[in-house]
C-alpha cells in the first residue's frame, strides 16, 4: 500500500489499503487499521473521488476517536485538510490544517512542524492562486518560509523543502514574479534530484512544471516536459487494474499530467503509409487510453467484437505492447493519439 502510494500506482495502493484496513481490523491493531484508512482515502483524493475519501477518513476518525493519540489527531486533521482542499473548501483547509501545524507544534518536534508548514504552504498556495485569494497567498508564504527554515535543520532529504518552494514558487507566479517563481521551481525541482527520491513527489512536480512551462523557462521543453511525459507513461504501463488506470487518468493529477504533457500529435503506428490504418490504429489507441470495451469500440467502429480483438492483436504487436495498460503507456510517451 505504501509503496504503491509513493510510486503513483493507484490501483496498487486502493487494493492493499483495503486489504491492510480488513486485516488490521481482524488482528485488532488500530494503528494500521488507522493508517491504512487515511492512505486509502489520500489515493482515492488522487482520483478525485472526494465522496468516498471522506467515508475512509471517517473510518480512520472512528479508530482516533477509540484509540486517541497526538499522532493521530495531527494525522486526521492534516487529512481532513487535505481532503477540503480537494474539494474547493479554503475555510476548511485552513481550519484544519492550522490546527495540524499548532499540534506540531505542541509536539516538540521540529520534524512534524515542518510536514505541516509545508502542506499547509501547498494547498493555501494551490487554491489562493486559483482564485486570486491574497489572504491565502500570504498565509501560503508565510508557512512556506517557515518551513524552508525548520527544513535547514533537520538532518536526512525530507521532501518539505522542496513542497515549501513549490509553494513559493506558486505564490510568486500568481502575484506575476515569474523570474522569482522561476527560480523557485527549480530549486524545488533540484533539491529533489539531489535527495535522489524515487517517489515521483507530483505535489512538487506539477506545480514546478506548470510554472517553468508558462516562464518558457529553457529546461522546460529540454528537461521537464520529457520527464512528465514519462512519469505520466509510466502510471498507465504500472496501473494494471483498467477501471482504476481509467479513473485515475480523468481524475486531477491524470488531467493535469496529460495537460502538461502537451497536445498529443496523430502519428503513424505502422510505418507503413497508409493513412487510413494510421487513422484507425490511433483511434484504437484512443479507446484503450479511455478504458472502452471491446464492445463499445466495435459499436463505434461498425465492427463485430471479434474483429476488435484482431486489430488489437495486430496494433500491439505493431508498437511492441503485451496489454492494454503497455498500449496507454506507449500513447503518452511516444504521443501517438
Amino acid at each position: 500500500h505504501v509503496f504503491g502510494r509513493a510510486k503513483v500506482i493507484p490501483d496498487l495502493a486502493l487494493a492493499k489499503g483495503r486489504e491492510a484496513h480488513r486485516y488490521a481490523k481482524e488482528i485488532g491493531d488500530p494503528n494500521l487499521e488507522f493508517l491504512a484508512a487515511g492512505g486509502t482515502a489520500m489515493t482515492l483524493l488522487d482520483l478525485g473521488e472526494i465522496e468516498d475519501a471522506n467515508g475512509w477518513i471517517d473510518r480512520a476518525a472512528s479508530v482516533a476517536t477509540e484509540h486517541p493519540s497526538p499522532l493521530r489527531a495531527r494525522r486526521l486533521e492534516t487529512w481532513r485538510g487535505i481532503g477540503d482542499a480537494a474539494a474547493g473548501d479554503a475555510v476548511g483547509m485552513r481550519a484544519h490544517l492550522e490546527r495540524a501545524v499548532q499540534q506540531a507544534a505542541d509536539s516538540g518536534l521540529p520534524a512534524a512542524r515542518c510536514e505541516a508548514l509545508a502542506r499547509l504552504a501547498a494547498e493555501s498556495a494551490r487554491l489562493g492562486a486559483s482564485v486570486a485569494d491574497e489572504d491565502l497567498l500570504a498565509l501560503a508564504e508565510r508557512s512556506a518560509a517557515e518551513a524552508s527554515a525548520l527544513c535547514g535543520t533537520l538532518s536526512g532529504h525530507a521532501p518539505w523543502g522542496a513542497q515549501a518552494d513549490a509553494a513559493r514558487a506558486r505564490v510568486g507566479l500568481a502575484r506575476g514574479r515569474t523570474e522569482e517563481a522561476t527560480t523557485l521551481a527549480r530549486a524545488a525541482i533540484d533539491a529533489l534530484e539531489a535527495a535522489r527520491h524515487e517517489d515521483l513527489n507530483l505535489e512538487v512536480l506539477l506545480p514546478c512544471a506548470r510554472i517553468l512551462m508558462e516562464a518558457g523557462a529553457p529546461e522546460w521543453e529540454a528537461e521537464v516536459r520529457p520527464f512528465v511525459r514519462f512519469s505520466l507513461a509510466m502510471v498507465a504501463q504500472r496501473t494494471m487494474d483498467e477501471d482504476v488506470r481509467v479513473r485515475w487518468l480523468r481524475g486531477p493529477l491524470g488531467t493535469e499530467m496529460a495537460e502538461l504533457a502537451g497536445p498529443i500529435e496523430a502519428a503513424g503506428t505502422t510505418g507503413a503509409g497508409d493513412d487510413e490504418r494510421v487513422d484507425g490504429d490511433t483511434r484504437l489507441l484512443q479507446s484503450i487510453v479511455q478504458g472502452k470495451t471491446n464492445a463499445e469500440i466495435a459499436g463505434e467502429l461498425g465492427i463485430d467484437e471479434a474483429a476488435v480483438a484482431r486489430r488489437l492483436g495486430e496494433l500491439y504487436v505493431t508498437i511492441g505492447a503485451s496489454s492494454r495498460a503497455d498500449a496507454t503507456a506507449f500513447a503518452f510517451r511516444e504521443r501517438v493519439l
